[in-house]
């Protein structure tokens, strides 16, 4: 499973794109994505029960969740150290090192002072899920390097330019197409002839990345000469086969 994870690439738009504090939550930090969607709607303390600690208790998980609430669709790597924990600081009152939490803080980080409140039933703070066996709130990878590319339905001459990450391979581009068109797998994936070398277009190999199949990111170069990324846009073709295939 987190083999899968590691190869599992978002972009940051896609992670810009959860930004609900209600109920669609993502975070990226240190290179990973994170849904925490479910862990606030567990600690959000939307009841209330009996027993006056548990009552406390609750209500403190609410506020504790207001930090993580507030960073959805954003990227929190400052947040922590090189290491993946939470960056810490000498409290210059105390004298005594504690998390550094100017945001606020949040579940899973100790009080500065001892407390009765502080619930201490989890395994691993939510930010060490990688970590876990059995990620619960772990989805993938943030991508170093993204770029634009043009997919062209040629028979229907449809167009769409979409942003995918450098590290995606072909399959991974093709499910994030579907939402354009569900029968993208009934297509056979091409890219033009690079001249003086390729004469026919070139059937890409699914199992691979564009870089991979030749299709060449050349908006360093771009940068490099003053030109704008999307001054060059490559594009792939999509040949119909004879099925209908709903991937």
């Amino acid at each position: 499973m987190h083999e899968d994870l590691t190869r599992t690439y978002f972009t940051p738009n896609e992670v810009a794109s959860h930004n609900s504090s209600q109920n669609d939550c993502w975070v990226s930090f240190l290179g990973r994505v994170y849904n925490l969607t479910d862990l606030i709607l567990e600690n959000k303390g939307w009841y209330e029960d009996a027993e006056k600690r548990r009552r406390m208790t609750v209500k403190l998980a609410g506020a504790l969740i207001q930090p993580i609430a507030d960073a959805a669709g954003k990227d929190i790597s400052h947040w922590f150290d090189p290491k993946g924990d939470v960056k810490r600081h000498i409290n210059m009152e105390t004298g005594i090192e504690e998390y550094y939490t100017p945001m606020g803080r949040f579940l899973h980080i100790p009080p500065s002072d001892p407390s009765m409140d502080f619930n201490t039933d989890f395994d691993l703070p939510w930010w060490k899920d990688h970590e876990s066996a059995e990620p619960k709130y772990w989805v993938g990878m943030l991508s170093k390097k993204t770029r634009m590319i043009r997919i062209v339905n040629m028979l229907t001459k449809d167009e769409h330019t979409v942003e995918v990450c450098s590290e995606d391979i072909l399959e991974q581009i093709q499910s994030k197409y579907l939402m354009h068109n569900k029968h993208a797998a009934s297509y056979t994936w091409k890219r033009l002839p690079r001249p003086g070398v390729e004469k026919e277009m070139v059937v890409l190999d699914m199992k691979k990345t564009l870089e991979q199949n030749g299709v060449v990111d050349e908006s360093e170069e771009f940068e490099e000469l003053g030109l704008d990324d999307d001054y060059f846009i490559p594009s792939l073709h999509l040949y119909y086969k004879d099925d209908l295939t709903v991937a």
